[in-house]
């Protein structure tokens, strides 16, 4: 056998060993060169890291398997984070609209712009109102608002005439907030909510109106008739969509008096019925976050709710025909108590905490200040006078052919004869007094 064919046979047996994975013999493998062993990788340190070459423009240079974001996985990434956002984003919304806050300042911004553009309207003091016979004058923003049988007039708060409504109501009569009112027929179902600038929105009630009363930002409280109930209570936010809904049972009576607290959320009503043959009044203290009355007060037999006031957050006046009673509105309890001692009421007035009574006696009325706790500060003769108004320092009386001031002490500062009977008196920016169909401001 020659070189040759040793040479195959061996290549042969190799190839044959390799297949069945044995070892070759020595004397049929060539042995491979001697590779010198690599040296064990020195382990870095902090700083030999934080000192890795970096590759282009200062990135670290990528290792192993790590790759960089694609481009559709970076528009993924972006994608959630912009819906996470928009998702609180709507949340926030929907917690401002259910809470009030955003409706709320919706009506701040429009109320801003009315006083702003009245700003530059011109105006002065007297002016003129072309109403002689009013039903009803409430302050609004400084100004007043004035109606009669026929026309409704606003007035900014330095003399200028904003505009004249002709509601064609039967029975007109109007709900003040801070710078808007509702305007509503007694004798129909109609509702109107004004600003003093325009008319925001228009109400057709499915049952007629019986009293309104508005908050300072604009909430709007309306009481209609019921067949099932003694009445229903619907409470409206500034944007008019309905926040709460109460109806007293023919137990509870009829709200006839309503005023709300200075947080827009609380209001007491003043409900008269019948029980044994006499009248009956409640006062139920409601909170629009709650289902039933917070609290409730029962008066004397016989007696007839006229106003209520909140003097504090927690305090409400309710005058009656014949006395006044402070109550607690978390609980109802009777905390004060005045009493008219056979004096007929003629008008009353609240400014700060306390309160002014104008009393018709046998013959001349009189005078009497209250404090915040129903006690007497002061009790003076007033002469002819038949209403009155309060600021916060001074008590305007006015009857006959005169008007006077008074300090809070009772003292008498000035009096003035009129040409005209006064006709109403208003603590507005300025103290007014209406004579006629002018208006006048008192020092």
């Amino acid at each position: 056998m020659n070189r040759e064919e040793k040479e195959r046979r061996a290549r042969m047996q190799r190839m044959l060993a390799r297949d069945r994975g044995e070892t070759l013999p020595p004397d049929t493998e060539p042995a491979a060169p001697e590779q010198p062993a690599a040296p064990a990788a020195p382990r870095r340190n902090k700083a030999d890291r934080e000192a890795q070459p970096s590759g282009r423009e200062g990135r670290p240079v990528r290792t192993g398997n790590t790759r960089p974001l694609s481009p559709i996985l970076q528009r993924r990434k972006r994608r959630k984070r912009n819906l996470l956002i928009a998702l609180v984003a709507v949340i926030a919304l929907g917690f401002a609209v259910l809470t009030g806050v955003f409706s709320t300042s919706i009506a701040m911004l429009g109320d801003l712009a009315d006083s702003i553009a009245l700003t530059f309207e011109p105006g002065g003091w007297p002016a003129s109102t072309g109403i002689t016979d009013p039903l009803q004058i409430e302050e609004l923003a400084g100004g007043f608002v004035e109606l009669d049988a026929t026309d409704v007039a606003v007035f900014s708060s330095h003399g200028a005439k904003v505009r004249t409504i002709q509601p064609g109501y039967a029975r007109p009569a109007i709900a003040v907030g801070n710078t808007r009112f509702a305007l509503y027929n007694r004798a129909g179902a109609e509702l109107r909510i004004e600003s003093r600038t325009s008319t925001l929105y228009t109400h057709k009630f499915s049952s007629n109106i019986l009293l309104c009363a508005m908050s300072a930002n604009g909430t709007t409280a309306v009481v209609t008739e019921s067949s099932r109930y003694a009445a229903c209570v619907q409470v409206f936010d500034p944007m008019f969509d309905l926040l709460y809904e109460w109806c007293p049972t023919q137990t509870d009576g009829t709200p006839v008096a309503m005023a709300f607290a200075s947080d827009n959320r609380r209001f007491a009503a003043g409900c008269l019925s019948a029980s044994e043959g006499q009248l009956c009044t409640k006062l139920f203290f409601m909170d629009l976050n709650a289902d039933e009355p917070v609290a409730t007060y029962t008066a004397d037999a016989g007696s007839m709710i006229l106003h209520l006031y909140w003097l504090s957050d927690s305090r409400v006046l309710a005058v009656f025909e014949d006395f006044a009673v402070l109550l607690d509105a978390n609980d109802g309890s009777e905390v004060a108590r005045y009493s008219y001692n056979g004096g007929s009421l003629l008008d009353v007035d609240t400014a700060g905490r306390g309160a002014a009574l104008l009393l018709a006696g046998q013959s001349d009325a009189t005078l009497v200040v209250l404090s915040g706790e129903l006690k007497e500060l002061a009790r003076v003769d007033a002469g002819a006078a038949a209403m009155l108004c309060c600021t916060r320092t001074n008590i305007y009386l006015a009857g006959g052919n005169q008007v006077r001031r008074t300090g809070y002490d009772g003292e008498t500062d000035w009096e003035q004869t009129l040409d005209n009977p006064p006709i109403a008196l208003l603590n507005a920016s300025s103290p007014l007094i209406f004579s006629g169909t002018q208006v006048w401001t008192l020092s």
